[in-house]
């Protein structure tokens, strides 16, 4: 394989050029995480001030909104950075040898800088909000509902990026992201960035700090059965037909 042809598919989860600084990268993750944690948590404040914190709209405004807006930034800047813009992308990258350790750590930086200047820029766009206290009781099922949500995620990402889908990946995405807000308890954070946004956000959105914590963990475990899953049904590029310099692992760096 070219690698011409190489560079051709990606853009999506996979940057088109690693030459690229890896300053102008993370800019591009902090960039794209801060304008999907804005409308995420924009999104949410506003469908509760038209529709009041228990209406159903209120629910389907915050899955159409954060939905619509990463398939939109993973075109926008999937050439840029790959579009990761939640760190669970990166680091499975990195563990299956598709991502050198400090761009690994860059992006990482990046995301979770980009999700609590989100906060600051919604903060500042709505100004004072009456708090609402966040139940400090956190269910088991939701723990269940938030591994499953974000293993479903994965699984699509990983699916599209080494099945070939390149262009199409940021709609998948995003389908998946509204399916699985609809379908789970948890509302399918299924990403650590957001989910420490959402730490200091107010709203339908915000939660127990304690909270986001044990989001965070089961989002790491559904990741972890999501990337052993998609081993086996799209194996690692870089097995059997790509030596240990594979022009993925030269593009992922």
């Amino acid at each position: 394989m070219k690698a011409s042809e190489i560079d051709t598919s990606t853009g999506c989860f996979f940057e088109r050029d690693s030459s690229l600084s890896l300053h102008r990268r993370a800019c591009a993750e902090a960039l794209g995480t801060l304008m999907l944690t804005s409308v995420a948590v924009g999104a949410s404040l506003g469908a509760e001030h038209l529709f009041g914190r228990h209406s159903p709209a209120v629910l389907l405004v915050g899955a159409i909104a954060p939905a619509s807006a990463l398939a939109a930034l993973v075109l926008t800047f999937g050439f840029v950075s790959g579009g990761h813009f939640n760190p669970l992308i990166t680091i499975l990258q990195w563990l299956g040898r598709e991502r050198r350790l400090d761009c690994t750590l860059a992006y990482i930086v990046a995301q979770f800088a980009g999700a609590l200047l989100g906060i600051g820029v919604i903060r500042l766009i709505f100004g004072p909000i009456a708090v609402v206290p966040a139940p400090s009781a956190l269910a088991w099922n939701l723990l269940w509902s938030e591994a499953a949500a974000t293993a479903g995620l994965m699984a699509v990402v990983f699916g599209c990026a080494r099945g070939g889908h390149a262009e199409t990946g940021g709609f998948a995405v995003g389908l998946w992201l509204v399916a699985a807000i609809l379908a789970t308890p948890s509302r399918s954070y299924a990403n650590p960035a957001l989910t420490v946004g959402a730490a200091f956000a107010q709203g339908p959105l915000g939660m127990q700090p304690s909270n986001a914590a044990a989001f965070i963990c089961a989002q790491v475990i559904g990741a972890l059965l999501a990337f052993g899953l998609i081993g086996i049904c799209f194996p690692n590029a870089r097995s059997g037909r790509e030596s240990s310099m594979s022009p993925r692992l030269v593009r992922g760096q």
